[in-house]
């Protein structure tokens, strides 16, 4: 599911990771100023430049259509169009400034952390984290495909046969899923223990990396500056 959003050359894993925390850290620190377009327009012109651009346009297009909807709930609330360009805002940045991190291959990030000298365990929390989520996604569409298949349209609004159609299958294969990727980092040898290991393909930083960081930087402080 991820996939669609990796760059063809991605960032150093450490590199996005920061890009994006700076990024949302200080875009939220002035969320409440309309600066936060322009500031949302450069960083995605800017990500864009670099070769994120799957990225950039699938967050901000889901986020976009998240922050409007909210937005809306949050004027009728609120009574004011304040509420809305805050929230659309905020929405928006989540979305543009997540894209460096949705760019960057699980195995690129276990490689920087493995060279990095990570524990372990670490390592292997965070890629199973970042594997796990659009499995299980998955996995939920299949069941719910399969229950329209055999014509369980009506499911939802009787709590036993979603207990029997949807949440029973769903355990059985996160248990299934489980156990394959237990046995799956056994037989590729990943241990807990620190232990001597040789990447394969490491990661370098390079002058285009820097150059990222830079750029981001500088948006950020223009921000700040600005408003």
């Amino acid at each position: 599911m991820l996939e669609k959003f990796h760059a063809k050359r991605p960032l150093f894993p450490l590199v996005g990771f920061l890009c994006s925390a700076l990024a949302l850290i200080v875009g939220m620190l002035y969320s409440k100023s309309l600066m936060i377009f322009p500031y949302i327009a450069v960083l995605a012109v800017l990500f864009a430049a670099f070769g994120l651009w799957r990225a950039v346009l699938g967050a901000a297009v889901m986020m976009g259509l998240f922050g409007v909807l909210t937005g809306v709930l949050s004027c009728l609330t609120a009574g004011s169009f304040d509420s809305f360009f805050e929230t659309l805002g905020r929405c928006l940045l989540l979305g543009v400034a997540a894209a460096p991190m949705l760019s960057i291959p699980a195995a690129q990030m276990t490689r920087c952390l493995r060279q990095m000298k990570c524990p372990g365990a670490i390592t292997l929390g965070i890629l199973v984290t970042i594997r796990f989520i659009p499995v299980l996604l998955s996995e939920v569409r299949q069941i719910s495909e399969a229950m329209k298949t055999r014509g369980v349209r009506t499911a939802w609004y009787r709590p036993g046969t979603v207990y029997r159609a949807f949440f029973i299958p769903l355990t059985m294969r996160v248990i299934n899923i489980s156990d394959s990727l237990s046995l799956s980092l056994e037989t590729r040898g990943f241990a807990i223990e620190n232990k001597e290991a040789a990447v394969f393909r490491p990661v370098r930083f390079r002058l285009r990396d820097a150059l990222f960081a830079v750029g981001t930087a500088a948006a950020s402080v223009g921000l700040a500056v600005m408003v």
